[in-house]
């Protein structure tokens, strides 16, 4: 038998035991109804790495962390600054042959397309959701789009966190609605508790239920180098 310091489930502190021939599809609950499994603990935490979550991706370094767009988000961008650069040359070179009507629409979906599709490029390649910086002892919440993820929206320093949550949302909804069995996808969420109370989720990984343990070893992956950085402790997993 092996055993893991971490948490079991939310409001239990004991020692999760999980056998050494455990599988995934071999794991039995324990009796708050969670199961036994835990993700394995990596030996270094801060291990320079990048992790993909559902629309975002972790960029963990020793000194920062950061969650931001996937390198995929500059793709919707640049087919719309391509689409402002065909609309401007054709009104340039074919003024004089297109009807009048459609000169002013080509150049009002010009003029729309051009600024929004150089924000999200921006935002894009340079902006963040989340940055947790060593250096600075914090944890800040980056403004969405028009902030063009540079901007900070919110401030958490270490000393004001209580915890990290990894926790399957789908299922804790179907659990507070009395509903059973859990939805067939699994959203394993990544929260920042701060001691006030307040929740700020971090980023999140859906996968199907039959492959749950994958995903809780992704968020869990990412949630381990959140907690060694600010010496915050996490809670979970919650099933």
């Amino acid at each position: 038998m092996t055993t893991s310091p971490h948490q079991a489930d939310a409001g239990d502190l004991r020692t999760a035991v999980v056998p050494e021939d455990a599988s995934a599809d071999d794991l039995s609950l324990d009796e708050a109804g969670a199961k036994s499994y835990l993700p394995e603990l990596r030996e270094d935490p801060l291990e320079r790495r990048d992790v993909l979550l559902h629309r975002r991706v972790a960029k963990i370094r020793p000194e920062r962390i950061e969650i931001g767009p996937p390198r995929s988000a500059v793709v919707v961008p640049l087919i719309g600054l391509a689409l402002t650069a065909i609309l401007l040359a054709v009104i340039v070179t074919w003024t004089e042959s297109l009807p009048f009507w459609v000169l002013p629409v080509m150049l009002f979906v010009a003029v729309l397309l051009l600024p929004m599709s150089g924000l999200t490029l921006v935002f894009a390649v340079f902006g963040a959701h989340v940055v947790v910086d060593r250096d600075g002892n914090n944890v800040s919440f980056k403004q969405q789009f028009l902030g063009l993820g540079v901007g900070t929206n919110e401030l958490v320093p270490f000393w004001k966190i209580r915890e990290f949550v990894v926790e399957d949302v789908a299922r804790a909804q179907r659990h507070a609605e009395g509903d059973d069995p859990a939805l067939d996808i699994a959203q394993w969420q990544i929260t920042l508790v701060k001691k006030s109370g307040k929740r700020l989720e971090l980023g999140s990984y859906n996968v199907s239920r039959s492959r749950e343990e994958e995903g809780l070893d992704v968020v869990w992956d990412v949630a381990e180098a959140l907690s060694a950085m600010s010496d915050a402790p996490i809670r979970g997993p919650i099933w």
